[in-house]
């Protein structure tokens, strides 16, 4: 899991960029879907924008670092999973989403964390969230960096 700095800094990043996304974060979440939902506030017609933050590594960048001194780098992706209410022509108004948050992160640096690559969503299996019924989604990966300076 990515570093309390990083999920706070991102989720107000979404907060403030993509004020119309409805945020459900999935990280650790082994809850049934309904429950999460309705935590979040959301019933089943709501689009909603699932996140999952994918820690890493934590690596020294110098040879002199050690825990009270020097600069260690932290690397991870942020999964996001932009999920409609499963309907005709459910791809379009997922892939607007997608786009509209892939323009929000690209080439963006959220306080001291660089995003330094994104994915087009993806609707395969394997490679999104997957449903029984009722929600379809494409999810977009976000990678990144974040120096802790010691």
């Amino acid at each position: 899991m990515s570093s309390v700095y990083v999920r706070s800094q991102v989720a107000s990043f979404i907060a403030t960029n993509l004020p119309t996304e409805n945020v459900v974060d999935l990280t650790g979440v082994y809850d049934d879907l309904q429950d999460v939902l309705s935590n979040a506030g959301l019933v089943f017609t709501d689009h909603w924008l699932g996140i999952q933050y994918i820690g890493n590594m934590e690596e020294p960048i110098g040879i002199n670092t050690n825990n009270t001194k020097g600069c260690y780098r932290e690397v991870g992706a942020i999964a996001l999973h932009v999920v409609e209410p499963s309907k005709l022509g459910v791809a379009n108004p997922i892939l607007t989403r997608a786009e509209t948050i892939i323009n929000s992160f690209r080439g963006q640096r959220i306080g001291d964390i660089l995003i330094t690559a994104l994915t087009p969503p993806n609707f395969e299996k394997g490679t999104t969230i997957e449903f029984e019924s009722g929600y379809s989604s494409a999810s977009i990966l976000i990678e990144y960096e974040k120096d802790l300076h010691l």
